[in-house]
């Protein structure tokens, strides 16, 4: 009896009805790998928050299982805190045996957890979608292959603006900043583009700020951030807040309403929004750091230049509290993004000729997207595997186990007294060197 050959093609495994970035991003992927013919199957990942079952455009190639995954590569799209979990605990009934295990990461960090570089390598392969993103995972995992893949952006047809559907003044300078709470409000930073906005602007009627929040529900922290950032906007008729769920098409028509962009993030693992702004021929004055510096330069930007400043330890998601390590990232500079804002407002002729740059310069970055070169990269992986050492994956789930139990012991350590921690060390050499002696063998 001959065996079974897996047929090539990609089994997807993601938020892809989801609202979301990563969501987003798994769309317009699985868009490019559809118009170039790739055989394509996708299960959706519940995100929690009420996010899930928002776009159903891919509906068709859903599945209702793991079990049921047809083709030979295993493309998990997620942010890196959740590689130990897909290395470890697949979804049920995952083949994961004679597949090809990729996982295409996301983060904003330039360094890793070590206990997520040791389930890392779990997988086959590992893809970044920006340059940074790739500078981090070839400076912390060696023994896989690291491939590239440039982020594409689809524009659907007749995206026009519309400032009566969003409720925006006619006939003002608008700059619109929009994140979600559940990416980290610390990392987005909106306080700095809110006083960015202040400054160049103290007193001018003219002169308008849409924040589009993607905000459904969350845990209690999240929802006590959500609050002081509401609080944070006061009664400044000027800011508009947009918290409505919004169809793909409706938010960039919102895009298009307005006349300049602004993302004073501290990092960012690629930056859609501003991507999506640029598309659509719009200004982006953003931090000159992390991600979406794979697109932009200072021929189609602002781009506002910044300190690297340590994370505070308590930080959602990015302090030492979760990670067990210090790291830092990129405090933007207030005054000089103010006086891009200023610039753009005053000067029409530079914001139009900013814009066709931007749109022009996002285009070409788009178009070399689409091809999704990594995927012929991924198929003569594939083909090839036969003739290449065969790595031991269940000696690296062990070692993903250890180093994942290292960390937990470490965490719990951390957050003992001084005192309860002097007590942990006697007893452990109690046990050690003495009771062990009265156990049962």
């Amino acid at each position: 009896m001959t065996e079974k050959i897996t047929p090539f093609g990609l089994n997807i495994i993601g938020f892809a009805s989801a609202n979301v970035g990563l969501g987003n991003s798994l769309r317009q992927f699985v868009d490019c790998f559809l118009n170039r013919g790739e055989k394509v199957s996708i299960l959706d990942i519940e995100a929690g928050g009420g996010r899930s079952g928002f776009d159903k455009s891919l509906e068709q190639y859903f599945i209702s299982s793991a079990n049921n995954v047809p083709f030979a590569v295993n493309l998990s799209i997620f942010g890196a805190h959740d590689i130990p979990r897909f290395a470890l605990s697949p979804p049920n009934g995952l083949p994961v045996n004679n597949r090809l295990n990729v996982f295409f990461v996301w983060w904003e960090l330039t360094s890793l957890p070590q206990h997520w570089i040791e389930a890392a390598k779990v997988f086959d392969v590992l893809i970044a979608g920006s340059d940074f993103v790739y500078a981090l995972l070839s400076n912390n995992i060696t023994g896989i292959p690291i491939l590239r893949a440039p982020h594409p952006v689809s524009i659907p047809a007749n995206i026009l603006p519309n400032r009566k559907r969003y409720r925006l003044p006619e006939s003002k300078f608008i700059v619109y900043m929009g994140f979600d709470p559940h990416s980290s409000i610390d990392r987005k930073n909106p306080y700095a583009a809110i006083d960015a906005f202040k400054l160049a602007f103290p007193n001018s009627p003219d002169c308008h700020l849409a924040i589009k929040v993607n905000y459904s529900s969350g845990d209690e922290r999240i929802k006590e951030s959500v609050n002081h950032f509401l609080e944070y906007i006061g009664s400044d008729s000027r800011i508009h807040l947009i918290q409505e769920n919004l169809t793909y098409y409706d938010l960039l028509c919102l895009y298009a309403s307005c006349d300049a962009f602004i993302s004073l993030h501290r990092s960012e693992g690629l930056g859609l929004v501003p991507f999506e702004a640029m598309r659509l021929g719009k200004p982006v004055v953003a931090t000159a750091w992390s991600g979406n510096m794979s697109y932009m330069n200072y021929t189609n930007s602002c781009l506002v230049q910044f300190d690297l400043v340590p994370i505070e330890a308590n930080t959602l998601h990015y302090g030492s509290n979760e990670l067990g390590f210090e790291t830092k990232w990129a405090e933007p500079s207030i005054s000089q993004a103010a006086a891009w804002l200023k610039k753009l407002a005053e000067d029409t002729e530079f914001r139009l000729q900013l814009g066709i740059r931007a749109a022009a310069d996002a285009n070409q970055h788009h178009e070399l997207a689409c091809k999704t070169a990594f995927v012929d990269e991924l198929k003569a992986i594939w083909e090839n595997r036969e003739f290449l050492p065969q790595r031991d994956r269940q000696l690296f789930i062990n070692q993903a186990r250890e180093s994942i139990r290292r960390f937990d012991y470490e965490q719990r350590l951390r957050k003992m007294t001084p005192f309860q921690r002097f007590v942990h060390k006697v007893q452990n050499k109690f046990d050690r060197h003495l009771l062990w002696r009265f156990r049962k063998n």
